[in-house]
């Protein structure tokens, strides 16, 4: 690959823009919408926008893995029961535990909004003392 189209490549991998890019990489205003056109058919830009697109997906999922492997420790740290200083069983900071356990849920997704029909539950509590 030449410098231009390195230069290209860089451009591109910020915000997708083949015109920007192109620009970025040194051509002029005029040409630079179809000299982005013509870099994204070129199989060597192709291939080298893949590999890094690839390398920047594995970094940001290890990225991923390991804050959901920290916060699980955390998790499990925290919700560790001890003794206190009378004895008592406690947990050691249920509040850490829980805040970790919800930043997991929300990384995989599971507070997602409801679409569905929301089902309206009455409850009705009977405190005696009435006739029946």
């Amino acid at each position: 690959m030449n410098v231009k189209q390195e230069r290209f490549v860089n451009a591109y991998l910020m915000d997708g823009n083949a015109t920007r890019a192109a620009r970025e990489a040194g051509y002029s205003e005029r040409s630079a919408h179809t000299q982005g056109n013509r870099m994204l058919k070129n199989d060597e830009v192709l291939n080298a926008i893949a590999e890094r697109t690839d390398a920047l997906q594995q970094e940001s999922l290890m990225t991923a893995e390991s804050k959901r492997d920290t916060l699980w420790r955390i998790a499990q740290f925290n919700a560790q029961v001890i003794a206190d200083d009378e004895g008592q069983l406690k947990m050691r900071n249920p509040r850490a535990a829980t805040a970790a356990i919800s930043e997991l849920n929300k990384m995989d997704g599971d507070y997602r909004k409801n679409e569905g029909p929301i089902t309206q539950v009455n409850f009705i509590q009977d405190f005696g003392g009435g006739d029946d």
